[in-house]
């Protein structure tokens, strides 16, 4: 019986499934090809048609979660919106992504195979991409007026910075007590650059 586009599409889905929820739960490096195979159901001979790789496989999902993420969260942020109002909707959603455990895998993906490697560049590549949109806000509150600062891109480094240190404090938290924490921090954040 000869497979149809939709068969190799649900493979597909099927192994990205799979593949998310092992790193997740592994990590990087403790997840096979084999382990992926035998959890999305799947011959290596399918997996390999799809995804070269496992660095391949894991760049793949990681450009997967940080498109649908920014659009998810743009989807939110309305016109008209001052740049305060989003960085706030911005700290709250940033919670919500909280919950996505392949952040920490992404560090071990990096860790492991490098970032001069022809993977670890396209990896790179994904989070730089993530971190000129989110500049793109930061430079908004400061051509507005309502933040201060000169520097766009450094302070987009600092405010993501400033979210991903405290995601560190937050594991044994509800999502509501997180929530409540990040527009606090937030709050503090805005009191250092309003203008």
């Amino acid at each position: 019986m000869k497979k149809t586009k939709d068969d190799a599409e649900l493979t597909k889905q099927a192994i990205v499934e799979a593949a998310k929820g092992l790193f997740s739960a592994k990590g990087y490096a403790a997840t096979s090809m084999a382990d992926i195979c035998s959890a999305a159901g799947c011959s290596r001979g399918g997996l390999y048609h799809h995804f070269d790789s496992k660095e391949d496989l894991f760049i793949y999902l990681a450009d997967q979660a940080f498109t649908v993420s920014w659009e998810q969260w743009g989807e939110m942020a309305r016109d008209g919106m001052t740049a305060t109002e989003q960085l706030y909707m911005y700290a709250d959603y940033f919670v919500d992504t909280l919950q996505k455990p392949l952040n920490k895998a992404g560090e071990e993906f990096l860790s492991r195979i490098g970032p001069d490697s022809e993977a670890g560049q396209r990896f790179i590549g994904i989070l730089q991409t993530y971190m000129q949109r989110f500049e793109s806000l930061v430079r908004t509150g400061l051509e507005r007026g309502e933040w201060k600062g000169d520097n766009p891109q450094e302070l987009a480094m600092i405010i993501l910075g400033y979210y991903s240190g405290l995601s560190d404090s937050i594991p044994m938290m509800d999502k509501a007590d997180a929530k409540r924490l990040y527009s606090k921090a937030t709050m503090l954040l805005l009191e250092g650059i309003k203008q």
